[in-house]
Parts: C-alpha cells; sequence; structure tokens
C-alpha cells in the first residue's frame, strides 16, 4: 500500500521535469530564430533601390552626346623685345654763342605768277586709287561674312563632319590630343559615377564596390534609410542605444517592430520604433521572411 503512492509521485514527477525540459528546449530553439542586423556594408553613391550595384551610376541623360572636342595648341610664349639701355650723355663744354649774321637788305618785291592749269592726268589717277580702295574693302567685307558663315556652320555641323574637317587639319602620323565630353548617365547618378549602371545608386557615399553579400547590402540600405528616417528628441544623451526587433518580410515590408532592449529613455525609444514605420524597403533579395534585432543609438544620425 505504502509502495505504490510513493511510485505515482516519482511517475508524476518525472512527467512534470519532461515538460519543462520541453518548454526550455522550445524557448532557447524560438529564441536563436531571431537574427542580428548583419554587418554594415559601404553602398555605392546615387538615389534608387540598387543595394547590390558595384559601380555608382554617372550623372547625365540616356542616350546623352559623347563628343571628342581637339584641345587648342599651347600657346607660343615669344621672348619680350629689348629694351635698349640709353647711354648717360658726355658732358661738354659750352659751345660759343653763334655771332648773328648781318641783316641783309630787302629783296625786291616779285610779282605773283598766275595758277597753273588743272592737271586731268592727276585727277584720273586719284580716282581710280580710291576706286581700287574701295573695291579691297568690299572684298574684305565678303571674306568676313564669309568666315563668319563658315563659323556658323562648323557650330552646326555633325561629330562625323568635325572629325573630317579635324583630320585634313591634322599633319599625319601627329597625335591629336582631345579633351572627352560625356553627357551618357542618369537623372540620379553622381559625378564620376560609372555609365554601365542604368538603374540607380543605393544612397551611399562610394562610386564603387566589392560587396558580394546581397542579403548585407539589403540591410545596409535599410539603416541608411532608417538614419534619415529618425527625428532626435531634443535634449538626449548621444550614449543613449536601443535594439529594436523587427519583421522583415519578403516583399520588403517591416512589421511588429517592439524594444527588446530599452535605452532607458522612453522618448528616444518611441522615436527609434517611430522611424522604423517611416522607412520603405524594396523586396528581400532571398525572399524570406524572420524576425531582425536592430541596434540604433543617437550616434547614428550624425552619420547620414
Amino acid at each position: 500500500m505504502t509502495d505504490r503512492p510513493v511510485s505515482d509521485f516519482m511517475l508524476s514527477a518525472t512527467l512534470h521535469a519532461v515538460v519543462a525540459g520541453v518548454l526550455i528546449a522550445f524557448s532557447y530553439v524560438t529564441q536563436q530564430q531571431v537574427k542580428n542586423m548583419p554587418q554594415i556594408l559601404e553602398l555605392v553613391a546615387g538615389e534608387g533601390d540598387n543595394f547590390g550595384a558595384k559601380v555608382a551610376p554617372a550623372l547625365g541623360t540616356p542616350g546623352g552626346v559623347k563628343l571628342d572636342i581637339p584641345a587648342p595648341p599651347a600657346p607660343k610664349i615669344e621672348p619680350a623685345p629689348l629694351t635698349p639701355v640709353e647711354e648717360p650723355p658726355i658732358a661738354r663744354a659750352p659751345e660759343p654763342a653763334p655771332t648773328p649774321p648781318p641783316k641783309a637788305a630787302p629783296a625786291p618785291t616779285k610779282a605773283v605768277p598766275p595758277p597753273p592749269a588743272p592737271n586731268f592726268a592727276q585727277q584720273i589717277r586719284r580716282k581710280l586709287i580710291r576706286a581700287e580702295s574701295k573695291a579691297k574693302a568690299d572684298v574684305a567685307k565678303e571674306r568676313k561674312a564669309e568666315a563668319k558663315r563658315v563659323e556658323e556652320e562648323k557650330k552646326r555641323m555633325t561629330k562625323a563632319e568635325f572629325d573630317k574637317l579635324n583630320k585634313a587639319k591634322t599633319p599625319a602620323g601627329a597625335p591629336t590630343k582631345v579633351a572627352r565630353i560625356d553627357a551618357e548617365g542618369i537623372a540620379k547618378g553622381v559625378v564620376g559615377g560609372s555609365t554601365t549602371n542604368k538603374v540607380g545608386g543605393a544612397g551611399g557615399k562610394a562610386l564603387t564596390s566589392d560587396n558580394e553579400d546581397l542579403l548585407g547590402a539589403y540591410f545596409a540600405l535599410f539603416k541608411q534609410r532608417l538614419k534619415v528616417a529618425f527625428e532626435a528628441p531634443d535634449g538626449l544623451s548621444d550614449t543613449l542605444e536601443v535594439v529594436v526587433r523587427v519583421t522583415s518580410n519578403a516583399d520588403g515590408s517591416l512589421t511588429n517592430p517592439r524594444v527588446v532592449k530599452s535605452s532607458g529613455s522612453a522618448e528616444f525609444d518611441r522615436a527609434v520604433v517611430a522611424a522604423i514605420r517611416r522607412v520603405t524597403m524594396p523586396a528581400r533579395p532571398d525572399r524570406k521572411s524572420e524576425p531582425i534585432d536592430i541596434p540604433f543609438s543617437m550616434r547614428e544620425r550624425e552619420d547620414r
């Protein structure tokens, strides 16, 4: 009679221990499924969602003009003319004042001759000279107008015509130094970017990236947008840091943000959660959904 109650007690205790063990194991597995924020990677510059881009897009327009323009010849520096050195005058003894000549008697008055007859040959010669000068001025004026017309035609000429004209002016075998104009690119590009990127950037600062981790780049884009969306409350310490858990869905949506490690400031925690709700993201590259723990500090707002 005494042994049976003891056996029932041991069986009940064993069952309770097994259930408790299962609950602890389940809780541990559940905690392990929450993913920490991957290491933040460098993103290329330029607007857009192209977190997997290797190069930043070039600033310009699709199908922009590409033209090679010959560099102007280097100006020739001519030596300045030598200024002659003036020698100081040699002091000489003063010459004696000249003795004025004796005044001559006034000459007798001569009769004024009549005016010469008009020289018709000289008048005709002058008219010819004036006519020739006028003809030369007209020719010069026409040449100037023709040069202006040719210059305007050059401005309207195509690249092929420009190259043909430039080749005719360049001596055979002489290398031509050119300055390249390339307006190819996109409106969301950056100066110094590459024309191979026709899609856009990811809001970073780099012109190139050797990142191979697409998921890491995806969360780097998320962290960049979180910094932009965050509105810092006034008067809070720069040492505050909070960890927020949010579900990152396959379609890019972010749901159920909640604080799992408070910063100690409820105002700061609420501001970070509100910023996460304002962030929009493209679809995840792995097409998965999972909870993510996101650390965020007050100092990060200065790294925009």
